[in-house]
């Protein structure tokens, strides 16, 4: 069972890097089988077809993202009760994981699935719109507790700010694949912290950090 997981992981792993490098419309099922090291019988033992290998690895791709948010939102706020200091928090951990990823850059899989919706099923199309919703889903919600106890300096509302930091990053990913330029999105996400810091923060003559 274990090796027969193993050989799953190393599937989705190596289909995952064919991919992000060439699309899923360039990387044939060879391609996968010869950088996995497995033969048709093994692949087709996982996955039912090239299609469902290309749920299956959406599906993992967000439950990564979504397992390291989870992780850096559970130690902000064990560090800071103040919604705005614990986003701040959130958002320089992301900034340090981007600061540790491997170069070259591969992009985010979602904006590939976005650009080559046609290829596949409407499930997988209905999934990814799905998890961009999630994404802004959950700063909405820490935007939302931030009103409740500081007031902007200017008139934005929670869902707005929710959108403007997906598009920014999601944007953000698009460059950096097209200059190979990986540290674009940590400074986005620092230009964005400087945005917050002038709505919310109460010492807006004090630079952070």
């Amino acid at each position: 069972m274990a090796k027969g997981e193993d050989t799953k992981n190393r599937i989705l792993e190596m289909a995952q890097s064919l991919v992000m490098e060439k699309g899923f419309s360039a990387t044939s099922l060879d391609d996968i089988l010869k950088a996995a090291g497995v033969t048709k019988g093994a692949f087709f033992h996982h996955f039912q077809s090239k299609a469902d290998l290309a749920q299956k690895l959406v599906e993992r791709f967000a439950a990564s993202d979504f397992a390291m948010f989870e992780e850096w939102d559970r130690r902000a706020e064990a560090l800071s009760e103040d919604p705005y200091q614990a986003l701040v928090l959130f958002l320089k951990f992301f900034e340090e994981w981007l600061d540790n990823l491997a170069k070259p850059f591969s992009g985010c899989l979602f904006a590939i699935y976005v650009y080559e919706s046609t290829l596949f099923e409407p499930d997988v199309n209905e999934f990814v719109k799905q998890s961009f919703e999630k994404w802004q889903k959950y700063y909405e919600k820490k935007f939302d507790a931030i009103f409740a106890v500081r007031r902007p300096r200017n008139d934005v509302t929670a869902k707005e700010l929710a959108e403007t930091i997906v598009s920014s990053l999601e944007g953000a990913f698009i460059l950096a694949r097209s200059h190979g330029d990986p540290e674009l999105i940590a400074r986005q996400s620092r230009l964005f912290r400087g945005y917050l810091k002038l709505l919310f923060d109460d010492e807006p003559g004090v630079a952070s950090s």
